[in-house]
This record gives C-alpha cells, sequence and structure tokens, in this order.
C-alpha cells in the first residue's frame, strides 16, 4: 500500500506542475546552475527551502567552478556521488524503486527536482483514506489460498506559488533501464529491441 501511494504521489505531482505560476518552474536540458539558483532565490522568500529530487537529478546538481570545492566537497562526491547541499540549500534523495522484479521500468521520473520551502502554509500534497480496509481470502481448486486487499485512497497536488521545479529535459522520460542479455552479448531495451554489442 506504502509503495502505490508513493506511486501515485510522484504521478499526482508530475501532472500538477503547470499549477506552478511561470517564473517558478524551468526546463532545461542537463543541470543550468544560474536557473536553479533563481529557483532557490524564489522559495526562500516564503522558508528555508528543501531541494527533493533522485540520486540521477542530484549526481548533476554540481557547481561548475573547480575552485569552489573544498576538499570536503571532494570527499563527499568521491564517497556520495553527489553533494548533501546545494549551496547551503539541503538536498533530500527520494527513493527510487522499480514497479516489479524485472528491474526494468523506474517509478519516480529521474527528470524532476521539486524545491519546497519549510515553514510554508500548507502541505502540497494531499492524501485521503475513506473507509476500513477489506481483506479476502479465497481457497483455489490447486488448494492454494488467495488473498485480495482493497483499500480506497485519493492523493491530490495543490501546489502554490511558494514551490518551485526544474525539470531536466535529458532525464525526463528516462524510466526504463538497460536491460542485458547475458546468453547473446547484447544490450536489450525495455521493447525488446537490439542495440548493439557490449
Amino acid at each position: 500500500m506504502d509503495e502505490l501511494i508513493y506511486k501515485e504521489v510522484a504521478a499526482a505531482l508530475r501532472s500538477s506542475i503547470n499549477q506552478l505560476p511561470p517564473a517558478n518552474r524551468v526546463a532545461a536540458a542537463g543541470f543550468d546552475e544560474a536557473a536553479m539558483d533563481r529557483l532557490i532565490t524564489i522559495a526562500s522568500a516564503y522558508g528555508t527551502p528543501t531541494i527533493y529530487c533522485t540520486y540521477e537529478f542530484a549526481v548533476k546538481m554540481i557547481p561548475h567552478e573547480a575552485w569552489r570545492y573544498t576538499e570536503a566537497m571532494k570527499n563527499e562526491l568521491w564517497n556520495n556521488g553527489r553533494l548533501a547541499t546545494y549551496k547551503g540549500t539541503k538536498v533530500i534523495i527520494l527513493e527510487q524503486g522499480f514497479e516489479d522484479e524485472t528491474n526494468t521500468r523506474k517509478v519516480i521520473d529521474p527528470g524532476y527536482a521539486w524545491i519546497i520551502p519549510t515553514g510554508a502554509d500548507g502541505k502540497p500534497v494531499k492524501i485521503a483514506f475513506e473507509g476500513g480496509t477489506i481483506v479476502d481470502e479465497f481457497n483455489n481448486y490447486d488448494r492454494s489460498r488467495e488473498i485480495q486487499v482493497y483499500k480506497k485512497v485519493g492523493v491530490v497536488c495543490m501546489l502554490a506559488n511558494n514551490i518551485c521545479a526544474y525539470v531536466d529535459t535529458s532525464l525526463l522520460g528516462q524510466m526504463y533501464t538497460w536491460n542485458y542479455d547475458g546468453v547473446t552479448g547484447k544490450v536489450v531495451t525495455y521493447d525488446g529491441r537490439l542495440d548493439g554489442n557490449v
């Protein structure tokens, strides 16, 4: 149930991005440091901003000039592949998962980052449960047991002008991972096409 709600929250956030004022959203191919700084400045007017993104997004969110790196930043990049803060703004990694045991389709689109100020009025995601949980158990003809669980839940996002979104179009929609066929030695994409030798 938790995983289903997590997936619904991610989908609701993606679909509600147009609720934001144009100044509060950026779409760029790759990481644009100046654009991210501008979004953080907007969110900072409403509270202390926090950046929420996937690991794939966070590894690209690094200041460009090498002179900015301290020894601690270099160690953090080496050990974690990303920085825990971006210019003083905390970065929270959204846990990435897969839809099933094939590990081919991701749950969260890695192209989105959300800048949400803490202490702002209201929470952007609303989750409502209705009624109790219904559990039914069946005995099948082969003497196996089947358990079905039903719970009514709704998820909606209400984004105000205190929230900002950054969309990395180079990561956007990368929901599938490469599937390696160890028998033929080829990389196979999610739709079965052969894409060359490994």
